[in-house]
């Protein structure tokens, strides 16, 4: 292969990556958002069973 070909495919390559990434990237994901209610239980603070040195 010639050098400009081996050029032109390695950017080829690149572009093509490109345009896959930025497709991933920008696709709107079509579930809905979860709602998040006024105030969510949380959970209680874990206790510490650890020992003094």
């Amino acid at each position: 292969m010639s050098y400009f070909t081996i050029i032109a495919a390695v950017w080829g390559v690149c572009a093509f990556g490109a345009v896959l990434f930025i497709r991933g990237a920008a696709q709107d994901n079509q579930e809905p958002r979860r709602v998040q209610k006024e105030r969510e239980p949380v959970a209680p603070a874990s206790k510490d069973f650890s020992r003094p040195v």
